[in-house]
Formats: structure tokens, sequence, C-alpha cells
């Protein structure tokens, strides 16, 4: 996984039955259903070379609600989470079948058909958090900063004022607002994790995707975690990945099991 950040950063920062339509994230339309769908996944493979890490999964989300996805180690759950923003697409030997379509901004949008420029704006749009912090080299401003400016052309007061209020909802500000300068390296493993969330939210995504973004944490930090992760279901989709079932049982509005890449 290192080796596909390194990839995307900051190089690529700028840079059940789903409809299946071909034109761009931007130009199409489904409007959105009564059951405010986040999610349709059909008949959806993933190989790594010949191996399928995930096989034929059908799977269908709703908008403002926290999935989760379970399983043993190498069940396919991080390969599923990370198909939802085509970050599979980063690795050579990978290859997908099937179809994905997401609630866009009220738009039901097929994510197979948006060719590779399009790819940062989705990723923009669904963004994510990873198991353990990754941070960008610098200070704790950088790290929200560059991307802003990489990544959305953002500068100056307005960019200063997406800092103020991703670091607000990652519940972080207070703790940092007098440190900004510091390096990002010297946040506790807790912060270090926050401040991710915070340069994700910063982009103003629409979906969060999280990869067991508790695992290197201690008891008390899981819990400020799993408490910010409730807050923020009030306005973010999330799919996130959990080996804990306490917490998939405190989190989760819905869940999906998966074994041997499929589900279960």
């Amino acid at each position: 996984m290192q080796t596909v950040i390194n990839k995307l950063i900051p190089s690529k920062l700028s840079s059940a039955n789903s409809v299946k339509p071909k034109k761009s994230i931007i130009s199409l339309a489904v409007p959105r259903s009564a059951s405010d769908t986040l999610a349709n996944v059909s008949n959806l493979s993933i190989y790594f070379d010949e191996v399928a890490a995930v096989n034929n999964v059908n799977l269908a989300l709703k908008t403002n609600q926290i999935h989760v996805l379970c399983g043993a180690s190498g069940s396919g759950k991080t390969t599923l989470l990370r198909a939802f923003n085509r970050l599979n697409d980063e690795f050579d030997n990978c290859h997908t079948q099937g179809e994905i379509a997401l609630d866009i901004r009220g738009e039901l949008v097929s994510i197979n058909d948006l060719t590779a420029k399009q790819l940062p704006k989705l990723r923009r749009r669904v963004g994510m958090v990873f198991q353990h912090p990754m941070l960008l080299p610098g200070t704790i401003a950088d790290n929200l900063l560059l991307p802003l400016n990489v990544s959305c052309n953002i500068k100056g007061s307005e960019a200063q004022q997406r800092l103020e209020k991703s670091l607000k909802q990652a519940a972080l500000w207070d703790e940092v607002k007098a440190r900004l300068n510091a390096p990002a390296a010297s946040l506790s493993g807790g912060q270090q994790q926050r401040l991710c969330l915070a340069r994700t939210l910063a982009l103003e995504p629409e979906i969060l995707l999280l990869d067991e973004p508790t695992a290197s944490l201690d008891p008390a930090t899981t819990e400020e975690i799993e408490q910010l992760i409730l807050q923020l279901k009030r306005d973010y989709s999330i799919i996130m990945v959990s080996h804990s079932k306490q917490q998939t049982q405190r989190l989760a509005d819905s869940i999906s099991y998966l074994e041997h890449g499929r589900l279960v």
C-alpha cells in the first residue's frame, strides 16, 4: 500500500442493479431514487493476476449510513473498499469485472467507465483514510495546504478557511491551532490519524472510505475516533473496514461479511 501512496502523493494529488452510463463523471446524471441509494455493486470481481481477491459481489448501500466490511485477514475487505474510488487501478497486475454505480452529488454515476484523467476528481469526491497514518513531509499545515493547492488550485484565504474547517471537523483544531507550523510527525498516533482525516475532509468529499482507521490506536483514542465517525455520518456516507466485532456493533448501520472474496 505504501507503494500506491507514493504513486498517488504528490504526483496524483493534482491529478445489485446498477445503471451503465457511458459519459463523464460531470455530464452524466441519473436522478437519485427515493431510496437514497449510495451505491449499487453488480457482479463485481477483482483479480490480481489470475487470483480473485473479490469474487462476484453484489451489494446495495444507502446514503448517510455507516456500512462496515468485515471478515478475516485476506478475505478481500480492503480490495473491495478500494474499488469504490478505483484505487486498485494503481496496481499493474489488477483487473476488474462488473459494475459499481455511485451517487455523486445526487447523480448515479458508473465509475467503471471513467477515464484515467477523471480519477483524481473521483478520488476527491470519494476520499480515503488508510489503516496507518500516511503523512506528507512537512508541517501540520502543509498536510492540508499542499493537497488543496495541487489538487484543487485553492490557495490563500480560502485554503486557510478549509484548513480550519477540516481540522474542526476532525476534532483536532483546538489541539493544533497554536502549532500549525510544527512537524506533522510530532503529533501522537491518534492526532496523526485525525490529521489524515482532516486532509481528506479539506477536499470536500461526499463519501468517506475508512480502512481500519483505529487499527493502530489505543482503546481511549479508538473511542475518540469512533465518536468522530458517528458525528461525520450526519454529513457523509461512510464505508469502512473493521476487524473488530465490537466496533462493528457500535458503528454499523449495515454490515457485509466477506470470506475468500465472497459475501456470506
